[in-house]
């Protein structure tokens, strides 16, 4: 006996014959088998549809970017470039020091992280958006790769992250670690602290 029932097509199915609808009879040990009409290909194609279906959803609802707050990106003056990324000024050891000599007593937080670490992948969000609320505060990063090596061992960086605070050039703060609360009070302890003393 053949039934098609949608899509599905049924094949040696055996009528019933037992007793009540939960009680098995011999006759019943007939296996019934069921035939999909549609091939691999064609699963593998509705697959490949619903995951096309899936990116389209999440492309719409999130931006491809982060948005870049101006005075994330740029220096009082504009005059030191870096790479932007959608986020942070990327500085290197060729302009870490002028882009600190040029913020004065702006507060200044860096960034040391390197593209590996797990962590830094995980803060880095959360410090744009940061630097998107604090107009107060700068934010660079700078990765402590081959290129900027130097520039990390002269600064004693051992752990990523490691946010460094400058102010006039000068270190005045520092923490290890992807620690957002913690950064946040480091900052807002070192500007209440400048407001005191000014």
């Amino acid at each position: 006996m053949t039934a098609t029932l949608g899509h599905v097509t049924v094949r040696n199915v055996a009528p019933r014959r037992s007793p009540a609808p939960c009680v098995r009879g011999p006759s019943s040990q007939r296996r019934t088998m069921l035939v999909a009409k549609s091939s691999k290909e064609e699963a593998v194609k509705q697959l490949e549809q619903f995951g096309a279906g899936l990116h389209a959803k999440v492309d719409e609802s999130a931006p491809s970017t982060v948005p870049v707050t101006p005075l994330a990106a740029k220096s009082v003056d504009a005059s030191v470039s870096g790479s932007i990324d959608g986020g942070l000024l990327e500085l290197n050891k060729d302009t870490f020091w002028e882009y600190l000599k040029l913020q004065g007593d702006t507060l200044v937080v860096v960034d040391f992280y390197t593209d590996w670490c797990g962590p830094c992948k995980l803060i880095y969000p959360e410090l744009v958006k940061l630097s998107q609320e604090r107009t107060d505060v700068r934010f660079v990063k700078v990765n402590c790769n081959k290129t900027n090596k130097e520039l990390g061992m002269a600064l004693a960086i051992k752990v990523a992250p490691t946010f460094h605070l400058y102010r006039n050039s000068t270190k005045v703060a520092d923490m290890t670690g992807a620690k957002l609360d913690k950064l946040v009070a480091l900052i807002n302890e070192q500007q209440q602290q400048y407001a005191g003393n000014n």
